[in-house]
């Protein structure tokens, strides 16, 4: 293992800091745009996510969407979704 500077923990840290910022940012658009089409996750609907879930958009000309919650891969195709999230991306 690589020794940790103050450098490198900085960078990486601001960098991570950064990426959260983001990520935070593009949320917020995401679900102000999914809420005008669908209505809100009910409390008892959140609850039966098992952890993080992660969206990972595999092929966005044919709104191929593949998510990873837990230990389980779901893959669908929604190109709805796919433009929702690349224009809050923007």
């Amino acid at each position: 293992m690589d020794p940790v500077t103050r450098r490198s923990f900085l960078i990486k840290g601001s960098a991570g800091a950064v990426g959260a910022a983001g990520l935070a940012a593009g949320g917020i658009a995401l679900s102000s745009a999914a809420a005008a089409d669908e209505p809100a996750l009910r409390p008892d609907e959140a609850a039966d996510v098992p952890g993080p879930v992660l969206v990972d958009i595999k092929d966005a000309a044919t709104g191929e969407v593949l998510i990873l919650v837990g230990e389980r891969e779901v893959s669908f195709t929604d190109q709805a979704l796919v433009a929702k999230v690349l224009r809050a991306a923007r």
